[in-house]
């Protein structure tokens, strides 16, 4: 093998685990560069900001699917008004290489409940992977910002809902802009659990691709994108160094709920969990720990914590994932009866068989395999409920 051969080998083995956590998964510039094809931002209301996305995204698109106008709903931004408002208004963010999709179940439940709900659209998402070449950690910060500020025009309490990536960037907002009162952090991905991410932003010097969109079969499916360009990874590295720089950093006291799965293959929700409660000083303040076991240095008395196990037999559930968090287990796709499963690949063939069969399914996180059972990827929250109305109990009295 060639020496250069060698060498990107070595790359390619650097940034793999990187890679397979996207595969699940400062000052913003206030003007648009002409120079580079993207999203377009800088709009002075919603619509107008789902006008002008919507047009992007029909025309830059890659379909999967014949059914383009469904797979493209799953992919816009959208806004669902409440019939009775209370004056309250949740701007979501789906998590990286997702889509809005991410919260419809959540979006739907918070309307009814009196909140006005906007769910984005991260510049790069939604349209093919090749769309994030060129896309910064300052544009997906300026959306974000632009669209808080429009929305605590239309309502007197504005909140940020994020999964995983998108928890980064709610973070970074909140602690920028004061118009922001209270988060909602699901998965966040502040801290993963391998090292490895440290070196994307030498990688990407030397290859613009782990796995092309070519070799990644068109690179997407009708919810998300099967792989990024290196640039991305950058991106998101940017997200989680700025919001672990902030909460690290100094303390945040508006009411902040987080919602952690001990056996999250991804994030490092050990490190996460006491580093919050230390950190998110509102009484109002949520923590709740899926899983059977605190993390080291965790504040167990405090009242602001719930721990639910995430051992459920009665459901077939061995432990929960990074992404069954957001989704109600009625959610069409990833739901108990969903149509989408994603049985684990490193499991012994014979089960992994019966996983594609349907036989005998258990759930947990990607690393499951406890047991002998046929193990799929957990992708709903049997707590849902519970888990939204803690968000509209939280939320829905306020103390101002």
């Amino acid at each position: 093998m060639s020496t250069h051969k060698k060498f990107k080998s070595r790359l390619l083995m650097l940034t793999a685990s990187v890679a397979i956590a996207t595969s699940i998964s400062g000052c913003v510039s206030l003007e648009p560069r002409a120079d580079r094809d993207v999203m377009p931002l800088g709009q002075q209301s919603f619509d107008q900001y789902v006008q002008e996305t919507t047009q992007w995204m029909t025309t830059h698109r890659r379909y999967v699917t014949d059914q383009h106008e469904v797979e493209l709903s799953h992919q816009l931004p959208f806004e669902i008004k409440p019939a009775k408002p209370n004056g309250k208004g949740v701007l979501v963010i789906h998590g990286f290489t997702d889509s809005p999709y991410n919260f419809v179940d959540i979006a739907h439940y918070l309307a009814g409940k009196g909140f006005l709900v906007r769910a984005l659209v991260l510049p790069g998402h939604g349209t093919k992977p090749e769309d994030m070449l060129e896309v910064t950690f300052d544009d997906w910060n300026r959306l974000i910002d632009e669209q808080t500020r429009i929305m605590s025009r239309d309502v007197k309490e504005v909140y940020l809902a994020g999964f995983s990536t998108g928890a980064n960037l709610a973070i970074h907002e909140a602690y920028e802009n004061p118009n922001v009162d209270g988060l909602v952090l699901i998965s966040p991905a502040l801290s993963i659990r391998t090292n490895l991410v440290n070196f994307v932003p030498f990688v990407s010097l030397f290859i613009d691709w782990l796995k092309t969109p070519e070799e990644a079969a068109g690179g997407v499916t009708p919810f998300r994108y099967r792989t990024v360009p290196m640039q991305a990874l950058n991106t998101f590295k940017d997200s989680m160094d700025s919001a672990m720089g902030r909460v690290s950093g100094y303390p945040y006291d508006k009411p902040v709920l987080v919602f952690m799965a001990q056996n999250d293959s991804i994030v490092n929700t050990q490190e996460l969990l006491p580093l919050m409660q230390k950190q998110f000083t509102n009484s109002r303040s949520r923590f709740v720990w899926y899983g059977d076991n605190l993390p080291d240095e965790t504040i167990a008395s405090d009242k602001r914590l719930t721990v639910l196990t995430d051992f459920l037999p009665k459901y077939k559930i061995r432990s929960f994932s990074h992404l069954g968090l957001v989704y109600s287990p009625k959610n069409p796709y990833y739901g108990i009866n969903g149509k989408e499963r994603f049985c684990l690949r490193r499991q012994d063939e014979k089960l992994l068989q019966y996983c594609h069969e349907g036989k005998h399914v258990w759930y947990g996180s990607w690393t499951e395999n406890r047991d002998a059972h046929p193990y799929a990827r957990l992708t709903f929250n049997p707590y849902f409920d519970q888990q939204v109305q803690m968000i509209v109990e939280t939320f829905g009295t306020s103390d101002r």
